[in-house]
């Protein structure tokens, strides 16, 4: 990997808020939508939030 790409995925990671603020904001999603019942959707944001988080990992190690 070149210097340049490496900066530039500094800069794109500083951009982002910190993963526990993510998670927490999924699991409030989640919690909402069990609140009004809807299983699928609840589901769903745990799947995207995971999904997320590896895609997250795949690009920090690159």
């Amino acid at each position: 990997m070149s210097v340049m790409n490496h900066e530039r995925l500094r800069r794109w990671y500083d951009e982002f808020p910190p993963r526990g603020a993510w998670r927490a904001a999924g699991g409030l999603i989640a919690f909402g939508l069990l609140a009004q019942r809807s299983l699928v959707g609840a589901l769903a944001v745990i799947v995207a939030f995971a999904v997320a988080e590896l895609v997250f990992d795949a690009a920090d190690h690159r």
